[in-house]
């Protein structure tokens, strides 16, 4: 295990140590980050715990690896949602094939390349300078770092822009319906639902209120068990 120092990352992802010198070709016309040239290594997968605070917001190397087939799979959590402007950028890779969900709180902001090798990098509540990042290679730490993001994975909301995942074993939900009531059972507050929406907060109570009249419960927690139940929603795991 080794300490090194991330200069800026992109998108909303964590920091990144640079490559060996050689190790991958930059793009022409784009400065590399230390994040994205680890990126650039990724053959097949890439696992993600996203969380603020971020350094940047350029998801481009991740649409880049999209687009080549390299497949994604992010956790973001609540605090990820609710940082501004990040539903549009979410939505961009979701559209570009990222697979999705949502948690309330996420341990670490981390990523693991190809299951080869894994980066953590300090929360905003760590006493460390910001950008500083761990890197983890073979060995049963990052084992034990694919098995926790596994477990998370199976335990999180499945997020999806169209609303794909959630009521796609039932006609009975519309799509806009369908991902109000993801955002709904992802623990976000009203007033950040209502931002993501583009709606006002009464209008995310009125149809929050509805769903749960459909459904014939009167909290919200019984909402999500009747959502499931139903087959309003992917049950996690």
């Amino acid at each position: 295990m080794r300490q090194a120092p991330a200069a800026g990352q992109a998108g909303d992802r964590p920091p990144t140590p640079a490559p060996a010198s050689g190790a991958d070709p930059q793009p022409p016309g784009r400065v590399m980050s230390p994040r994205d040239s680890l990126l650039l290594r990724a053959r097949h997968e890439v696992l993600h715990f996203d969380v603020p605070p971020y350094l940047s917001v350029d998801n481009g190397t991740q649409l880049d690896q999209l687009a080549r087939g390299v497949v994604y799979r992010t956790v973001y959590g609540q605090r990820a949602v609710e940082y501004p402007g990040a539903m549009a950028r979410i939505d961009q890779c979701l559209e570009a094939g990222e697979k999705a969900r949502v948690t309330a709180r996420l341990p670490m902001k981390m990523m693991v390349v190809d299951r080869e090798r894994a980066v953590l990098s300090a929360a905003a509540d760590v006493a460390l300078r910001p950008g500083t990042a761990v890197v983890i290679t073979h060995g049963p730490l990052l084992d034990g770092l694919i098995e926790l993001f596994e477990r998370v994975w199976a335990e999180s909301v499945p997020l999806d822009p169209a609303g794909a995942a959630v009521g796609a074993r039932d006609d009975e939900l519309n799509p806009e319906e369908a991902r109000l009531l993801a955002l709904l059972l992802s623990g976000l507050t009203d007033d950040a639902v209502a931002r993501h929406l583009g709606i006002a907060r009464r209008t995310v109570v009125r149809r929050a209120r509805s769903l749960m009249d459909r459904a014939g419960v009167a909290t919200r927690m019984q909402l999500g068990w009747h959502a499931a139940r139903r087959g309003w929603i992917e049950v996690p795991g």
